[in-house]
């Protein structure tokens, strides 16, 4: 008993003659304590909270063109359109007719945005006592085409009695589709110039040809 109370006496006034201490609560050294051994590493920690979504970046530089793809298949044949044309004849009309429709032929136009050609040939005659002049013309439904202008000729004459084959031919646009009656018509020309006796179609055939056209090229 007598040799530990006097190692206890030896330590006490040891560290108190060298200065040396520790700090109770945190365990630290002060002054010049010598540290201990590194402890073992703790735990890992939990995952933090996700954070929010950032802003949207910018477009980034325009790629390089790509490589050109395979030709594609071959399609199936096309069908060649077609023409709306009719024609409507006349043997001998020997028509003595000064104004007025002379003849008319039906037809049944396909689409509103086409045009519709219009096609007389056949014999003409103006004959008088002096010069004088008549004018054959067409109507679409009992009117002059508009667009453009009149489909028309006139046969101007002193007065001889000449028989002339004539061709009288046009395009009239914005006619509207479905069912046409198209007319050969007569009168005194526009010019106000007198007229005499008119006659269409002596001793031969006459013919009206109509033919619907896509123009959207």
């Amino acid at each position: 008993m007598a040799f530990h109370s006097c190692f206890a006496v030896v330590v006490v006034a040891m560290l108190t003659q060298t200065g040396h201490s520790q700090d109770v609560q945190t365990g630290q050294c002060c002054g010049s304590c010598v540290s201990g051994p590194q402890g073992s590493p703790g735990l890992p920690g939990n995952n933090g909270v996700p954070g929010n979504n950032g802003l949207p970046g910018r477009d980034g530089v325009k790629g390089d063109r790509g490589v050109q793809g395979p030709p594609g298949e071959k399609g199936e044949t096309g069908t060649l359109a077609r023409w709306k044309v009719k024609q409507c004849v006349w043997n001998n009309l020997y028509n003595d007719a000064d104004s007025g429709k002379i003849v008319d032929c039906q037809f049944n136009k396909v689409s509103s945005t086409t045009a519709l050609r219009l096609t007389w040939n056949g014999d003409l005659r103006y004959t008088g006592s002096s010069a004088g002049c008549m004018r054959w013309f067409f109507t679409v439904n009992g009117e002059e085409c508009g667009n453009p202008a009149p489909i028309d000729g006139v046969v101007y004459t002193p007065g001889v009695n000449i028989h002339r084959v004539s061709t009288i031919d046009g395009l009239c646009y914005n006619l509207p589709a479905g069912p046409l009656t198209v007319a050969l018509n007569v009168g005194t020309c526009a010019d106000g110039t007198n007229g005499g006796n008119a006659f269409t179609g002596a001793n031969s055939y006459s013919r009206m040809i109509l033919e619907e056209l896509d123009m959207a090229d």
